[in-house]
């Protein structure tokens, strides 16, 4: 099951026009957590999707990106990177700029982050 925070940060992710966010969003509805890992200064989430989920085979290996959040706890964020694989989702990444990972992450805004 995914948290709050997984959730509020996939959606946000996966709001964007096109074939290959709607396959990724409805994979995500299928999905279930194979494990969810902390690191100290983030996590990793791997996904599990059943193998009779829609899967585009010709998108290519990549990153999504763009979403950060804002802690209490933190000084600098945190920042996130969904993985997909060989047209599947596979890993969701949270990861902080160089400070632990919050203990409470119930309490979070969430922003897209814009590159000139």
């Amino acid at each position: 099951m995914l948290t709050s925070l997984e959730k509020a940060v996939l959606d946000m992710m996966l709001d964007k026009p096109g074939a290959e966010f709607e396959v990724i969003r409805q994979q995500l509805a299928h999905a279930t957590v194979k494990d969810r890992n902390l690191s100290g200064v983030g996590f990793f989430t791997d996904f599990v999707v059943p193998t009779d989920t829609t899967v585009l085979r010709d998108l290519p290996n990549m990153e999504i990106g763009g979403i950060e959040a804002e802690f209490p706890d933190l000084k600098h964020g945190a920042g996130f990177v969904l993985f997909i694989r060989d047209g599947v989702i596979r890993m969701l990444e949270g990861y902080t700029y160089d400070e632990p990972w919050p203990e409470k992450t119930d309490e979070f805004r969430l922003s897209r982050h814009h590159t000139a």
